[in-house]
């Protein structure tokens, strides 16, 4: 079992590491061309495998626990990223595979919410006290507002499949660059910082850049 777990960790570092370069080259290229559509397609099953090899090293301890739940969330960005292209308008159609996303998604959510009073509780330990928190809300939000879509109860703007692109795809690249400085950092910056920073500038930078393809199509 050590040997097999040995090699799911070399594959998720692989896996994580292809992510983040290939990551690069859909948001660089022309949307749509050749080259979007093929590394696309690398960097979702590279994110498939970061998912699945986090979930194969699952332990009890707190952080491999919090490792796990943002693989789940990461991936269900990168999933819905690419779902939202295929249904475009017929979101109202989903398949059974994007409910079952977004149950699990949700599942997920709670468990983070609920693993965070524990931690804060049972080690005092505040600091992934608030990553749980942070994170648990933001992939309950995604959740709940894609079931609340797919029922027909939250209507959607004009081309939202193509926000929801940028912004789903742009989530699942933070994640995966979160992912890559907490291992690596090394006392270089404090580690909320390591954690929450990504998401902050990313967050600004897909505001804007979803904020400029509104304008274009305005």
């Amino acid at each position: 079992m050590d040997t097999f777990l040995h090699y799911v960790l070399y594959l998720h570092i692989l896996s994580g590491f292809t992510a983040l370069v290939v990551g690069l080259i859909p948001m660089f290229s022309q949307k749509g061309g050749k080259a979007h559509i093929l590394w696309g397609k690398v960097y979702y099953w590279a994110m498939f495998l970061v998912a699945l090899t986090a979930l194969l090293r699952f332990k009890p301890e707190v952080r491999l626990v919090f490792l796990g739940c943002i693989a789940v969330f990461s991936f269900y960005n990168t999933f819905t990223g690419v779902r939202l292209i295929k249904l475009k308008n017929q979101v109202t159609q989903a398949g059974w595979q994007d409910w079952l996303g977004a149950y699990l998604a949700l599942g997920c959510s709670l468990l983070m919410g609920a693993y965070a009073v524990y931690v804060v509780v049972a080690y005092s330990n505040v600091f992934f006290g608030i990553l749980f928190t942070v994170f648990g809300a933001f992939c309950m939000l995604l959740a709940v507002t894609d079931l609340l879509v797919f029922s027909g109860k939250k209507s959607v703007e004009k081309l939202h499949w193509l926000y929801g692109h940028i912004s789903r795809m742009g989530g699942s690249y933070i994640a995966t660059v979160t992912a890559f400085l907490v291992v690596n950092n090394k006392g270089l910056v404090p580690d909320l910082m390591a954690w929450i920073a990504p998401g902050v500038i990313g967050g600004i930078i897909i505001g804007r850049v979803t904020k400029a393809y509104k304008k274009k199509v305005a």
